[in-house]
């Protein structure tokens, strides 16, 4: 249970928040993010590098494990890589 002076506090930060609009609006721009194609063919990369490297450790292959690892850097920097065309970004919340 609260006491009254942090029950007083805990709610002057929520007044302080919910009138700070660079919060909302980060908070809502996080909360929109949505899968994009990029996105799906990173993880199908990274998924198929993991594969072929446990295949190629299996098989004894150093070329195929190598390349393996190789692909799991591309999907990183797939995911990471910003687009060439950004996202529109989410419409700001005026209270």
């Amino acid at each position: 249970m609260l006491s009254e002076s942090e029950q007083q506090r805990l709610a002057d930060i929520e007044a302080a928040l919910r009138n700070d609009t660079r919060f909302v609006n980060g908070f809502n721009r996080a909360m929109t993010r949505r899968i994009t194609p990029r996105r799906v063919i990173s993880v199908i990369i990274a998924i198929s590098a993991v594969a072929g490297a446990v295949i190629g450790l299996t098989a004894g292959s150093v070329f195929g494990t190598v390349l393996a690892i190789c692909a799991l850097g591309v999907a990183g920097g797939v995911w990471t890589y910003p687009p060439a065309q950004p996202e529109q970004p989410a419409p700001d919340i005026n209270p």
